[in-house]
C-alpha cells in the first residue's frame, strides 16, 4: 500500500471515473493502490451538490439509494431522469478545493502574537524614522529577526506590518531605454584619445602590464532647481569599492571643478592622489573641459580622463545608482545653497556606510579601507558610521 496519502489530479480523475463505472471503494483503492479509507475520506470530504436539476427546491427528501455506499449519484442509472437531489464527485472541483486549502494552510504569520509584535515595532522605527531597507534591517538585528528579506516584503504587501509600499526606499528601477536616433559623435580636441573607447583600451592595457586593475573613478555633477544663481554637488565614486565623495560647487563650471581637484591634490599629497585617482571617466559636460587642469599634465605620474559615449549614461553607472541615494537625502528639484560642505561629507559618510548585497553584505567604508590609507579618510573627514546609526531621509 502506497504510503503517500495525497491524491494527483490523475488520481481524482480516475476516482469519478470508477464512481460512474459503480466500483466501490475496496475496489477504487486497490486499482489507485491507496487504502479504502483514504478513498472514503476522499469522496466525503468532495461530496457535491448538483445544481442542474431545477426541481431540486421542490424534492427535499433524500432519495434512499443515498443511504449506502458510495452515497452519490455517480453511477445511478437513473440519475438522468431522477428529480430528487443529487450528489456528485468531480475529479477536478475536487483537486481545486484540494488546491485552495493547501495554499490557504500556508498563509498568514507563522510566529507568536508577542514575537510578532516586537518584528512589527523594530521595522516600523527602522523604515519609518531612519529610512532603512529591509535587507539593512535585517544585517543590523540579525539576532532579533530571524525572516528573510522576502518574508518581509510578503508582510508588506499583505498589510501585516504598520508600514506602506511609500515608507520604503524603492529599488532602483531601470526601464527599457527608447531606441534614439545614432548620435553622431564629434571630433573635438578635447576628446581625441579620451573616448570611451580609448578608456577600455587603456584599462586593459595597464592590467596586462601591471598585473592589477587600475584605480577608476566616475564623476558626475548634480544639480538643484533651474533657475540662476544655483549651487549643484560634484560626485566622485570608485568604482571597485562604491565610495561616494560628494563636493560643494558654487556653481556648474569648469573653474568650479578644477578648485576640487586642487583641494584633493593639497589635502592628499601628488601621490597618494595619483595613486587613487588613475582613471576619471566622466560624461560630456562642459564643466569636465579643462582637461589639463584636472590630469594635472605637468606632473608625473598624472590622471588620465576619459568621457563616455553622449547619451550613454550607462557607461558609468555605479555613479548613476548613487545619486539614487543622494535623492533620498535631497529630493529632486530641491536647492543646494543651504548646505554646507560638511553637510554633504556627513550624507556621504551615511551612504559609504550603508550595507550592500552587491558588495556581499559589506559597506563601501570596508571594501576602501583595503587599499587606501587611513590618511585619505582622516584628512577628507570620512567617518564610518555604525549601521543602527545610518539614516536614509529628507535632510534637514
Amino acid at each position: 500500500m502506497a504510503k503517500h496519502k495525497h491524491l494527483t489530479l490523475s488520481e481524482r480523475y480516475d476516482i469519478e471515473k470508477y464512481l460512474n463505472q459503480r466500483f466501490n471503494f475496496s475496489e477504487i483503492g486497490r486499482l489507485l493502490n491507496k487504502s479504502d479509507r483514504t478513498i472514503a475520506y476522499e469522496i466525503k470530504k468532495h461530496i457535491q451538490k448538483s445544481t442542474r436539476n431545477k426541481f431540486n427546491n421542490y424534492y427535499l427528501f433524500p432519495c434512499e439509494k443515498l443511504k449506502h455506499t458510495p452515497f452519490l449519484c455517480n453511477g445511478c442509472e437513473d440519475k438522468a431522469h431522477c428529480r430528487k437531489n443529487k450528489y456528485f464527485y468531480y475529479g477536478k472541483d475536487a483537486n481545486d478545493t484540494y488546491k485552495e486549502l493547501l495554499v490557504s494552510s500556508r498563509t498568514g504569520i507563522d510566529m507568536k502574537t508577542n514575537e510578532f509584535n516586537d518584528l512589527n515595532t523594530i521595522v516600523k522605527d527602522e523604515v519609518a524614522n531612519k529610512g532603512h531597507s529591509f535587507a539593512m534591517i535585517i544585517r543590523t538585528h540579525k539576532n532579533e529577526i530571524s525572516k528573510t528579506k522576502r518574508t518581509l516584503y510578503n508582510y508588506l504587501e499583505k498589510g501585516y506590518l504598520d508600514i506602506n509600499n511609500l515608507d520604503v526606499p524603492r529599488k532602483v528601477r531601470y526601464k527599457i531605454r527608447k531606441k534614439k536616433q545614432e548620435v553622431k559623435i564629434r571630433k573635438t580636441k578635447i576628446r581625441e584619445g579620451r573616448t570611451y573607447q580609448d578608456f577600455i583600451k587603456y584599462k586593459n592595457d595597464y592590467f596586462i602590464e601591471h598585473y592589477e586593475e587600475a584605480n577608476i573613478v566616475q564623476m558626475d555633477t548634480v544639480v538643484g532647481p533651474n533657475i540662476e544663481n544655483q549651487s549643484c554637488i560634484l560626485t566622485l565614486l570608485f568604482e571597485n569599492s562604491r565610495f561616494l565623495m560628494i563636493f560643494k560647487l558654487a556653481n556648474k563650471t569648469m573653474s568650479e571643478v578644477d578648485k576640487v581637484f586642487d583641494y584633493l591634490r593639497s589635502t592628499l599629497g601628488l601621490d597618494l592622489f595619483s595613486y587613487l585617482f588613475q582613471i576619471i571617466l566622466t560624461d560630456n559636460g562642459s564643466e569636465f573641459f579643462d582637461v589639463n587642469h584636472i590630469e594635472n599634465n605637468e606632473a608625473y605620474p598624472k590622471t588620465h580622463l576619459f568621457f563616455c559615449d553622449p547619451m550613454q549614461s550607462q557607461q558609468k553607472g555605479r555613479i548613476e545608482v548613487a545619486h539614487e541615494y543622494i535623492r533620498r537625502y535631497i529630493p529632486k528639484g530641491s536647492s543646494f545653497n543651504d548646505l554646507s560642505q560638511d553637510d554633504l561629507t556627513f550624507i556621504s559618510n551615511n551612504i559609504n556606510s550603508i550595507p550592500r548585497d552587491k558588495l556581499r553584505g559589506m559597506d563601501a567604508f570596508k571594501i576602501q579601507e583595503f587599499f587606501t590609507p587611513d590618511e585619505f579618510f582622516t584628512k577628507l573627514n570620512f567617518k564610518e558610521i555604525n549601521s543602527k546609526d545610518i539614516i536614509i531621509k529628507k535632510y534637514n
